[in-house]
């Protein structure tokens, strides 16, 4: 009888723990939470040339997603390393075409900035700026700069010179969404 009241005890111990240090139950829930949420971020696996599953077709989705299309097939060749290479050197990583956590966690990231950053939203900061007349063309890639800022990535034309013949280009911009406009 001693054995298994000496088993049950530690048991009892730490479910009252949160309590003994004075943290309820509630603040409690929330760490543990937390805990989960990272411990599920690291559990993303690391992919590279030759890997092939179901997670190497969910990052060519991802990257799909994001402008970086590799085609979705599950089989990590040539082309998906190469637009992981690309992505990568976009968004100031190592471009060493290893698909690990700060490529995933950038991947996350990317997804969420297109989101609260969209294209049109892009568009209509630089007509605002350098007029209406403007017509912007890119591939639809959000890109950072060296200080992790999004931006993106425009061919700028103006519509008269276009109806003149010409191509109508005035030059290359990066367009923030804090509304910046830097010509390139």
């Amino acid at each position: 009888m001693k054995k298994k009241l000496l088993t049950v005890i530690p048991t009892i111990i730490l479910v009252a723990t949160p309590l003994a240090i004075g943290v309820s139950p509630a603040d409690a829930a929330p760490k543990a939470n937390s805990q989960k949420i990272v411990a599920k971020a690291e559990t993303r696996p690391t992919l590279r040339l030759g890997s092939q599953s179901s997670y190497v077709k969910k990052l060519q989705q991802i990257l799909k997603d994001v402008k970086y299309d590799t085609g979705v097939d599950g089989v990590f060749g040539s082309k998906t390393q190469a637009m992981v290479k690309k992505f990568q050197a976009d968004h100031n990583l190592s471009a060493d075409g290893i698909v690990g956590a700060a490529t995933w966690n950038a991947l996350d990231q990317n997804k969420v900035e297109r989101q609260q950053f969209t294209v049109n939203t892009a568009i209509m900061l630089g007509q605002k700026k350098l007029g209406n007349n403007i017509i912007f063309s890119g591939d639809g890639r959000l890109l950072k700069d060296s200080k992790k800022q999004p931006y993106y990535r425009f061919k700028a034309a103006n519509k008269d010179w276009i109806k003149q013949g010409g191509t109508g280009t005035i030059g290359w911009y990066h367009i923030y969404k804090d509304g910046r406009i830097v010509a390139k």
